[in-house]
């Protein structure tokens, strides 16, 4: 598709130009056929009249071809007078020598040569080998007929100059548009972008360029955001092991010691698990990174994912719909798996008495769909849920569970699918996240 965009563009732009330059020319050639209707004949055929008539004034009393030179003399000031042009008359023996130009003359046709001053004279032969018609020397053009011609051959490059620099200077208006933004973006304004018209030619690199900012500017915010959030989580079982370690020797062994050392080996635990979650997130987060697809069966997969949880409290139950009863589906097990697990958790501890898993498939998506019983999610915070480290639960230790990167995790293993996540009320009350994803 971009591709065929791109090549759109260019066919419209090589075809203005063509165009452009075809009206032109065709114009230009209409006005001087119309200012000089006569310039597109040659002399031959301009004093072909001329020859007529000069060849039936000397033949019209049916003169033998001895007696035209006579003929001619007699009415040399008639001829000179009908022909507008000076007139003279040849025998074919004083032009003996002339062998080519003879041969040349026998048809019957008429013959231009220039003389010695360049300028041209028409020649005739009134019959084979009979007397030889002369024409000229020829009036040369006058100079207001060249001075048009060249005006117009003049102004034929100059329209095309004009047209060419009327196609060039908004294209160098956008190029200029794209090099400062390029220079923007490369002193750290990552909210800079290319405005050019829906028209201009470089709209394809615009767009790419707009999309490859947004890209840039998503990643650096997001590692700036990761990398201050990560510092944060290191930071609290970092300072209670730096806590652990100058205690320790403070205390007498025995039992209280053993609950600083266990409590030490939770906090590396704790580390850990973290650095895990964080690679894990890392890895979804490549664009390169290969997803294997398999049939399964949603319903029994599913059956198998809720089968952890039937001692869970509050209680976690499969609702069947006849839109569940289907056949395989495409997807990641593994990776779903984990999803589904960190979405069930997340309502684990906010469920009052019970979350309800259900899934439906159509002709194109699969759903999923984890509901809960809780308070719910206010409609301002429901994006912000998916984010790194984002909690809405303003206690950060241990108990109130996870790190902030369960449900980014399930955005990008649903993205990664080609899919979505997000979340609905849950009438009366709860929340309801729905994880969509299409599989064929």
């Amino acid at each position: 598709m971009k591709q065929q965009l791109t090549s759109w563009y260019l066919i419209r732009s090589y075809s203005v130009i063509a165009a452009g330059i075809l009206i032109i020319a065709l114009a230009l050639d209409s006005l001087m056929l119309w200012v000089l209707p006569g310039t597109e004949q040659s002399s031959s055929e301009r004093y072909a009249t001329e020859f007529a008539l000069i060849e039936l004034l000397l033949t019209e009393s049916g003169s033998e071809a001895a007696g035209l030179a006579e003929r001619f003399a007699e009415l040399s000031q008639q001829i000179q007078s009908a022909a507008g042009v000076p007139v003279r008359l040849y025998e074919a023996s004083e032009l003996a020598g002339q062998a080519t130009f003879l041969d040349a003359l026998r048809d019957g046709s008429v013959q231009s040569f220039l003389d010695g001053d360049s300028r041209e004279i028409l020649y005739r032969m009134l019959s084979e080998n009979g007397p030889i018609i002369a024409l000229g020397p020829l009036p040369q053009v006058p100079a207001s007929t060249a001075f048009i011609e060249t005006m117009v051959i003049v102004s034929y490059y100059l329209l095309v100059a004009l047209l060419l620099f009327l196609w060039i200077r908004p294209f160098y208006r956008d190029l200029s548009s794209l090099r400062q933004a390029a220079s923007q973006f490369g002193r750290d304004d990552f909210q800079t972008r290319v405005a050019v018209s829906s028209k201009s030619s470089i709209l394809p690199v615009a767009n790419s360029f707009n999309k490859m900012a947004e890209r840039i500017q998503y990643l650096v915010t997001a590692h700036r955001d990761l990398t201050n959030a990560v510092a944060h989580e290191l930071r609290t079982p970092l300072a209670r092991f730096k806590f652990g370690l100058e205690m320790i020797p403070k205390m007498p062994a025995g039992e209280r010691q053993a609950e600083h050392l266990d409590g030490m080996k939770a906090d590396v635990q704790e580390l850990e698990t973290l650095i895990d979650e964080m690679l894990s997130y890392a890895k979804l987060s490549e664009d390169n990174l290969q997803l294997p697809l398999h049939e399964v069966n949603l319903t029994a997969w599913l059956q198998q994912q809720v089968l952890p949880y039937r001692d869970a409290q509050p209680k976690v139950v499969l609702i069947k719909t006849p839109d569940s009863d289907t056949g395989p589906v495409a997807f990641n097990p593994d990776l779903l798996s984990r999803a589904l697990n960190n979405v069930i958790r997340n309502c684990l501890r906010y469920a009052a008495s019970e979350i309800s898993v259900s899934c439906q498939i159509d002709s194109q998506t699969a759903t999923l769909r984890v509901c809960d019983d809780g308070p719910g999610i206010a409609e301002s915070d429901r994006e912000r849920i998916f984010e790194p480290f984002a909690r809405l639960d303003t206690s950060r230790d241990r108990q109130s569970g996870g790190y902030g990167l369960g449900l980014a995790i399930t955005m990008r293993i649903m993205q990664r699918h080609g899919g979505q996540i997000h979340v609905e009320s849950n009438d009366p009350h709860g929340a309801c996240f729905v994880m969509r994803w299409p599989y064929n």
